[in-house]
């Protein structure tokens, strides 16, 4: 299984290098970062109980002076060419592209038969695509993912090669996970930096405003809430905050040169749950769902560094329940590892 996604991870890493080798002279950082989730790493009382594991590879570039001038596939400049993000020449652009695979379970995997007032195995293997604009303390941001939920996913084998290593609960009931289904999501972000305060040269605080809205079968919602961050270079990397710290293909905005970059971050963000195919089931086919909680709040605080071309990111999420009759709150752990050139 890893080496079958580590062969689709250079695949497309190829693919990007290949597209941005004529972009035009600017003062372009390119990225790549992978990330690691388990509930193993969140704060206390880990639990396999919803959202078990993931792993992402991402890559992109930023520093576009213009839209045009931005290296990416014809089909996807086709469908964002005529949006608001292609609506001001006066920012800066960049893109990203990622691969990810996440893992969902119930809280008892030695069972094998049905756990019906539990949420279903699920697992999705997943490509992303984002693009972005920023400049004046505003940033703007279109998505698409695309990919397949159900067994295609590999997230049973996965799952039992993590839990192999780590020694953990063998899982046993994936015979019982939602049935194959394409899935595909569209999102839009909008960030606005609207509080500065410096108690130095070096060292800044501020508080930034995160919205987002989203769209598809894979999961549909709605949702705003606030990051504060105190540090250095907060100017240079605002674009990248999430409410979900460890969201995929983040990209710093930030080139640290010979300056050591860090931060340390706290964020809140409540959103209303339309869909999630992980705990609705199936959108064309009979399979195990619950009843899902469309009110949701995810409390996140972590640190960040850059030094040269690496950096890092570790945080811990918690979050409210997710369906009826969930017996622990959402919580789980992130590591991050980038380099930039």
């Amino acid at each position: 299984m890893f080496k079958v996604f580590t062969f689709v991870c250079c695949f497309f890493s190829s693919l990007a290098q290949s597209q941005s080798a004529s972009t035009s002279q600017q003062d372009k950082i390119s990225w790549y970062q992978f990330t690691f989730e388990n509930d193993v790493m969140s704060a206390r009382n880990s639990s396999d109980d919803g959202y078990s594991n993931g792993m992402s590879y991402a890559w992109g570039a930023l520093g576009y002076n213009a839209f045009s001038s931005i290296e990416m596939p014809d089909w996807i400049r086709f469908l964002s060419d005529w949006t608001y993000i292609n609506q001001d020449t006066e920012k800066q652009y960049s893109i990203a592209y990622g691969i990810s695979q996440s893992i969902y379970t119930p809280s008892e995997l030695s069972q094998i038969t049905l756990i019906e007032d539990d949420r279903p195995y699920a697992g999705t293997l997943l490509w992303h695509s984002k693009i972005r604009s920023y400049a004046d303390n505003r940033a703007n941001s279109l998505g698409l993912i695309l990919g397949v939920a159900g067994p295609a996913s590999f997230a049973e084998q996965s799952q039992t090669i993590i839990h192999e290593i780590i020694d953990a609960t063998t899982p046993e009931g994936w015979d019982n996970q939602i049935n194959n289904e394409l899935v595909f999501r569209v999102e839009a972000e909008h960030i606005e930096r609207f509080y500065i305060y410096s108690f130095s040269e070096n060292i800044s605080f501020d508080t930034s405003s995160y919205s987002e809205l989203g769209v598809g079968n894979l999961r549909s919602d709605i949702g705003t809430g606030l990051t504060v961050r105190i540090g250095n270079m907060l100017d240079q990397s605002y674009a990248s905050i999430s409410a979900n710290t460890s969201r995929l293909i983040s990209g710093l905005s930030a080139h640290s040169n010979n300056t050591f970059y860090w931060q340390l971050f706290t964020s809140v963000y409540a959103s209303y749950l339309f869909n999630d195919i992980t705990l609705n089931g199936n959108t064309f086919s009979d399979s195990h769902s619950v009843e899902l909680i469309h009110e949701q709040v995810i409390a996140s605080m972590g640190v960040s560094a850059l030094y040269h071309h690496w950096g890092f990111v570790f945080s811990v999420l918690r979050g409210n329940k997710q369906f009826e009759g969930q017996e622990n709150v959402s919580k789980y752990g992130s590591f991050t590892i980038s380099y930039q050139y």
